[in-house]
């Protein structure tokens, strides 16, 4: 089956029973319960946008793993004493993410996670998933299907993806016990490693589809009169939870980027020292000039030394940049948008979209 048609097929699965029963039970539009399913955002974020994002993420994060171990092999980021380290663990990562542990392990979280599930609207209104019954609230039959069929299907994609992500981050500190050729010229300015931000960037697609499911809990619950501060605590903790965990599996490369950009500024010294030693004495000591201003010296014009020594300071001023992290800023942008862009429509709940656009307008006037 195609990605596209299992995430056609699996958000219709989850979603559109739960529509069908809500509407045959009165419960999908109407005044008969307090938060019939069309204003269930909840809901439909679920499963509409956070689980396609979570199956799409399939062929925009894991498959990329493939293109890192062979980069990993052809640059010579290992020594050669080191390749048979690497080779045996690109094997085991290989095997691990093929194992049938982890969607194991994700269904029986998911299972658990099913029979403790709670309605996530706790407030005093009645939801399509319980209405009113002959002495006490009931599960609806859309309540039914949400809480044995898609809320463990989602569930399952979460704890997959969390497992995923854990044997992601063992393979990079493990990479980063290997005995690594880091140069720290490389023109990425992280010594060669920046494929490895590059790559673990695609990591906050799935955070995004977590994050869009909590704004849209807190947007539930703003709609029914909360106020976005008695939220404060919970969104900070989110937003900072998600990003160290996204950042924090670098900082195991960072002990050995500090010290390649320290041998490096060594290096690179010593050899600028000497260089522009020389050439101070061939172009720049008063006898250099002399001889060439009584044309016995070598041109000026036309030299390679000049070109030489910009060369030189580029390089030191690369060796000078390297990152003690394989991010660039580009890669961090990246990660905190797609993180924060869910909560945008939260902003916009209590700021006027237009009061936003006339501020923005006055600072380019």
């Amino acid at each position: 089956m195609s990605l596209r048609l299992r995430v056609l097929t699996l958000s219709l699965f989850t979603w559109m029973p739960i529509v069908v029963l809500a509407a045959t039970g009165g419960v999908a539009v109407g005044t008969s319960v307090g938060i019939p399913l069309l204003f269930d955002y909840v809901v439909h974020v679920r499963f509409l946008v956070a689980l396609p994002v979570l199956v799409a993420s399939e062929g925009v994060v894991w498959a990329k793993v493939v293109d890192l171990a062979r980069y990993l092999v052809l640059s010579g980021l290992v020594a050669e004493s080191g390749r048979p380290a690497l080779e045996r663990l690109v094997d085991r990562f290989n095997a691990l993410r093929r194992s049938r542990i982890i969607p194991v392990a994700a269904a029986v979280g998911a299972v658990f996670g099913a029979l403790f599930f709670r309605k996530e609207f706790s407030g005093d209104l009645t939801t399509w998933q319980f209405v009113p019954g002959s002495s006490q609230q009931v599960r609806s039959a859309a309540g039914w299907w949400y809480l044995l069929v898609s809320v463990p299907i989602f569930q399952f994609l979460v704890f997959y993806w969390a497992l995923r992500y854990a044997v992601w981050c063992w393979f990079l500190f493990r990479l980063s016990r290997l005995d690594l050729l880091l140069v720290p010229s490389h023109p990425d300015r992280s010594a060669g490693l920046r494929p490895i931000g590059q790559l673990h960037q695609y990591w906050a697609i799935v955070v995004f589809a977590l994050s869009s499911l909590v704004s849209a809990n807190v947007g539930l619950a703003l709609v029914h009169g909360r106020s976005i501060t008695d939220f404060r605590v919970e969104l900070l903790s989110f937003l900072g939870l998600s990003l160290l965990v996204l950042f924090a599996p670098s900082l195991a490369f960072s002990g050995k980027l500090l010290t390649a950009r320290s041998r490096g500024l060594l290096d690179y010294g010593v050899l600028a020292a000497e260089y522009t030693r020389q050439f101070d004495q061939k172009w720049i000591a008063p006898e250099a000039r002399s001889a060439e201003a009584g044309g016995s010296g070598e041109s000026l014009l036309g030299t390679s030394d000049i070109q030489s020594l910009a060369d030189l300071a580029n390089s030191y001023a690369v060796v000078r940049d390297t990152r003690l992290v394989p991010f660039e800023m580009l890669n961090v942008l990246v990660i905190i948008l797609t993180v924060a862009i869910p909560f945008v429509p939260l902003v916009f709940a209590v700021i006027s979209p237009v009061e936003v656009f006339k501020s923005l307008v006055q600072l380019f006037l």
